[in-house]
């Protein structure tokens, strides 16, 4: 009976657990959308789905491929021959110094670190509040 009881008492603090980091990984994602480029939403839909499929793991994908890259760095990247945006099939694109312009004007640069400054003390709240470690 007794080691009944600690297994159901350590299942339910795993399960506080598992919703809180799935909590944790859907909040970011949500949070982040509004500092991401949104052009045609293509693309936050995309990372989206990919950061749905990993929800609960501890991982969020910030930025999708295959264009996810240039654009979270915020700097326009070309193909090392040709200098242009357009890479040929294969070529590996280098980062300049020129900045994107993005549509959405609220849209920035490595806007997982914008959320986290705007939201990361309400990530930490509801965290704890599901996870059962208070609310401060």
């Amino acid at each position: 009976e007794i080691l009944i009881g600690l297994v159901g008492s350590e299942m339910c603090i795993r399960d506080r657990y598992e919703r809180a980091q799935y909590y944790l990984d859907s909040q970011i994602m949500t949070d982040m959308v509004p500092y991401m480029p949104h052009r045609d939403g293509n693309f936050v839909n995309v990372t989206r789905l990919q950061s749905a499929a990993l929800a609960g793991s501890g991982k969020v994908v910030a930025a999708a491929p295959p264009m996810g890259r240039f654009l979270y760095e915020g700097k326009v990247m070309i193909d090392p021959v040709t200098w242009s945006p357009w890479a040929r099939k294969g070529a590996k694109k280098v980062v300049t110094e020129r900045p994107l312009t993005y549509s959405n004007p609220k849209a920035t640069p490595h806007w997982f670190d914008t959320a986290k400054d705007a939201h990361g003390k309400a990530w930490v709240k509801g965290v704890k509040r599901i996870a059962g470690g208070g609310t401060k």
